[in-house]
């Protein structure tokens, strides 16, 4: 039948939730309508349809789900099965318990999970990725006011440098100011992320530092500036048969600088 016809065929809700329900489904690309505007099975919804058991279409329903709208409670998956159950949506955590999802330990309840897990570390790096983005273009704009030059946004070209940001030293000073930017919007709980490879590539820059956004209050962010010299205080070092890869320093260990560092 016509599309435009189905939401009225429905039995089970209301008209506008009949209508809502379509347009869920025709996003999850279930159902498309033909040239003529007749409602057809999409090829995803086809997929479901050829699963053998109730409780494998429902799996593959969530995950079709999830993959399309990137609801806010996916990021509990991170956290594990017993976490996302219990602050997921009720109508989530209840079809995650009639597919079976809730218990047990076979593969294919592994494997969901899994996935459940992928999908949210994706989203969680494009959140983590765009409040970086922030803090890059704040430092954009505060070397521009500080130093009256255009400095060049590095990372957008690569992430093999060692910094984001390049700047120089001053207006009347043009050596090369290489910026290394770290945002967080947790305040001086939040933590910064630094590889052996960021630092160790910062060795040859005489003049490199880092810039640390506190987004807490986005209204009014806040700006550390610390020299390598001081970063390299909290840096680990090897020992024996250790080596470092990646370490994490807490924003409150420059909380003097923030406090004393103004942003207009």
């Amino acid at each position: 039948m016509p599309l435009q016809r189905l939401s009225s065929e429905l039995p089970r809700q209301n008209q506008s939730g009949n209508e809502r329900l379509l347009e869920l489904i025709q996003a999850l690309g279930w159902i498309r309508t033909n040239d003529t505007g007749i409602a057809v099975i999409a090829p995803a919804g086809d997929r479901i349809l050829n699963i053998g058991s109730e409780k494998h279409k429902l799996r593959r329903a969530l995950l079709d789900y999830v993959e399309v709208a990137r609801p806010p409670w996916l990021m509990f998956a991170l956290d594990g099965r017993m976490k996302t159950l219990k602050f997921a949506p009720i109508e989530f955590s209840q079809s995650m318990s009639e597919a079976y999802l809730g218990e047990g330990y076979d593969d294919e309840v592994v494997e969901f999970w899994d996935t459940l897990a992928a999908l949210a570390r994706g989203q969680q790096n494009i959140r983590l990725s765009s409040i970086g983005r922030q803090g890059e273009r704040l430092t954009l704009a505060y070397e521009k006011q500080r130093t009256g030059r255009d400095p060049i946004w590095r990372s957008i070209e690569s992430n093999a440098d060692g910094y984001d940001v390049l700047s120089v030293l001053s207006s009347d000073d043009h050596a090369q100011r290489p910026i290394e930017v770290k945002t967080s919007t947790m305040g001086m709980a939040g933590t910064l992320h630094l590889t052996r490879n960021e630092w160790e590539s910062t060795d040859t820059m005489a003049h490199h530092a880092f810039h640390l956004w506190d987004l807490k209050n986005s209204a009014s962010p806040k700006l550390a500036i610390v020299p390598r010299a001081l970063m390299a205080q909290h840096v680990p070092t090897d020992n024996g048969g250790g080596s470092w890869r990646e370490v994490e320093i807490s924003f409150q260990q420059f909380a003097d600088i923030f406090s004393l560092q103004t942003v207009s």
